[in-house]
């Protein structure tokens, strides 16, 4: 029996909801809500959430394909499970407190700075994640 197709399937609900959250839920909530902190904040939790799913996933998919014969990502995928994996959560880890940080010191220069690099962070992981599907899904046309 293949792995392959669970691999499939969690890259599929891991890109899926990472593109729902950055490109749907986010800008929703800044577009729907007059009070722009409160949608920072639950933006905020989306986000951190996404970025501890991701992780999760990630680590998944790459033991998953590394265990199943049938399933070997070459290192182009792996790079690309690494770096959709590891952006959102390095974010979370090193920027975020480093945003609220600056929110309490009332530098919002710095705020700013720091969002934009952390939302690049999630762009760039929604394109790798992109790679991903068509890596994974260009290599299933043999199998």
């Amino acid at each position: 029996m293949s792995i392959r197709p669970l691999i499939g399937v969690l890259i599929t609900a891991w890109v899926g909801s990472l593109w729902t959250v950055c490109g749907l839920v986010a800008p929703t909530l800044f577009a729907v809500m007059e009070d722009r902190a409160a949608a920072g904040r639950i933006a905020g939790v989306f986000f951190r959430r996404e970025a501890w799913i991701g992780l999760g996933l990630g680590v998944a998919v790459a033991a998953l394909a590394w265990l199943s014969r049938h399933a070997r990502m070459t290192g182009r995928g792996l790079t690309l499970v690494a770096v959709t994996a590891l952006l959102p959560a390095g974010s979370q880890l090193l920027l975020s407190p480093l945003m609220q940080s600056a929110r309490e010191a009332g530098n919002m220069a710095r705020f700013g700075m720091l969002h934009g690099i952390a939302g690049g962070c999630f762009v760039l992981a929604c394109l790798s994640g992109l790679g991903l599907v068509l890596q994974f899904s260009r290599a299933g046309r043999g199998a």
